[in-house]
């Protein structure tokens, strides 16, 4: 069958593990860009005022995403790569199908968490593709460091900035 099949579940499990950490990053602060007032309108901002905005709000858009591309995320893209892997061997059309899924199961928020399914494919299909070596749990462990920096400084940084 085709290499993916090949991957322990551990294996899979831990990619998707930091795919989900890699989302949860860039999908809070593309998110926040695009939205940054919660209650407002925020398309007269000027780019300066945007970005305030946006990094204030990062830790609360995270708060509500993180749990979500962990749980919702991980079940999902799990079940996708497995139904890719069970549909064809060609690793192209392994993709293909996969980003369809990931897109499908993706539509639950509508463009929300269609963000968020994009973003998590990308990651996980990266890692999959460029790292060769067995992942070693340390880092799955570790990769959650990512989105509490970021939550951490967007903390600080209302703080500091009022």
């Amino acid at each position: 069958m085709g290499k993916l099949m090949y991957i322990p579940f551990r294996q899979l499990f831990i990619r998707k593990i930091i795919s989900a950490a890699i989302a949860t990053f860039f999908f809070s602060i593309i998110f926040a860009w695009l939205e940054p007032e919660l209650f407002g309108d925020s398309s007269m901002l000027s780019i300066g005022a945007r970005s305030h905005e946006a990094f204030g709000i990062i830790n609360v858009y995270m708060m509500y995403a993180a749990p979500a591309i962990y749980l919702y995320g991980i079940a999902t893209s799990l079940i996708s790569e497995m139904i890719a892997c069970a549909v064809t061997q060609r690793q192209w059309l392994r993709l293909t199908v996969s980003a369809i899924l990931h897109c499908g199961f993706g539509l639950i928020l509508l463009h929300i968490s269609l963000i968020a399914a994009i973003l998590f494919f990308i990651s996980d299909t990266i890692i999959s593709l460029k790292w060769k070596k067995p992942i070693k749990v340390n880092i799955a462990l570790a990769s959650p460091l990512l989105p509490f920096c970021l939550w951490l400084l967007s903390v600080a940084y209302i703080n500091l900035t009022g």
